[in-house]
């Protein structure tokens, strides 16, 4: 930005380090500004501009891609698509600057083996602290519509007679994770994509074992639609869940929470690669255009 905020009224301020706080509305968990502390300069999450003059995507800039073990969404993202010469860079390292070099889409490898008995979720404050277990014959018992990301809605209807379990995958021993760019998920996240995991309610505990609980620690729940709930952490903004009325039985979990060895946590994990839901709808099309190749590209390697 080029100039402060006029106001920070209604926003929630997160120390994430000595060099860069957070603000986050304290109603909905949308991310709003990052401040870097040392040049006191303000930067804007894209998914909160609504203009419909949003600029188009000019270069895409990973950065701290080491942290993450697999390379999480920068995995999806390539570079020079068919629009005006996008340029991909990423930078593995802990600092934005330096040089930043062209890089295209790393072959699919296999994940490193890790305790399959539970998978630890937490938000960066740790005010959100759960777990989730492998599928089990408990994970058979819910019952869903079909999900945007496999039914898209403008193809017909997301009703599921026939009951398919579609949320488990790779013959019963993973969940379904994917991406999302609904105005909902990005108005509630401040982000222009969102990354879920379908997940049995049955499957997720409170880290002291109970069942899980949507009032635990720090959680906090925005109502984004009659029935329709969203929780995320009221002390540093992290996104959490996502549920409905319609399907209480599986719970859309962010996957960023989840602590395991690799980000996209694939030895827990199936990603669909075919679409991005309800990216006809996307704020920032030319980026989610991006993305839905990059996934193609994965899923061929």
């Amino acid at each position: 930005m080029q100039h402060d905020p006029s106001t920070l009224d209604g926003l929630q301020q997160y120390q994430e380090s000595p060099h860069v706080s957070r603000l986050f509305c304290r109603t909905c968990g949308a991310h709003v500004f990052a401040r870097l502390e040392q040049s006191e300069r303000y930067l804007v999450a894209s998914g909160v501009l609504v203009a419909r003059n949003t600029p188009p995507v000019k270069a895409i800039l990973h950065c701290k891609t080491d942290d993450t073990g697999d390379g999480g969404l920068s995995t999806f993202l390539p570079g020079w698509p068919s629009v005006d010469r996008c340029a991909l860079w990423v930078n593995s390292g802990h600092s934005t600057s330096g040089d930043a070099s062209e890089t295209t889409i790393p072959k699919r490898r296999n994940a490193p083996a890790e305790h399959r008995d539970k998978l630890h979720a937490q938000c960066h404050c740790g005010g959100i602290d759960f777990y989730m277990t492998p599928p089990d014959a408990s994970s058979s018992q819910a019952w869903s519509p079909w999900c945007d990301l496999l039914v898209p809605y403008h193809s017909g209807s997301s009703d599921n007679p026939d009951d398919v379990k579609w949320w488990l995958r790779d013959g019963d021993t993973k969940f379904l994770a994917g991406t999302c760019a609904c105005r909902s998920c990005r108005l509630a996240s401040g982000f222009p994509i969102q990354t879920w995991a379908f997940i049995p309610k049955s499957n997720i505990f409170n880290a002291d074992g109970s069942p899980l609980s949507f009032d635990r620690g720090a959680m906090r729940r925005h109502t984004s639609s009659p029935g329709v709930y969203r929780e995320f952490c009221g002390v540093c903004g992290a996104t959490v869940f996502w549920h409905n009325d319609g399907r209480p039985t599986i719970i859309d979990v962010s996957v960023g929470l989840f602590q395991g060895k690799q980000a996209r946590a694939e030895q827990w994990l199936e990603w669909a690669t075919g679409r991005v839901s309800f990216a006809e709808t996307a704020a920032q099309s030319d980026l989610v255009e991006l993305l839905e190749k990059g996934m193609r590209l994965y899923s061929a390697t």
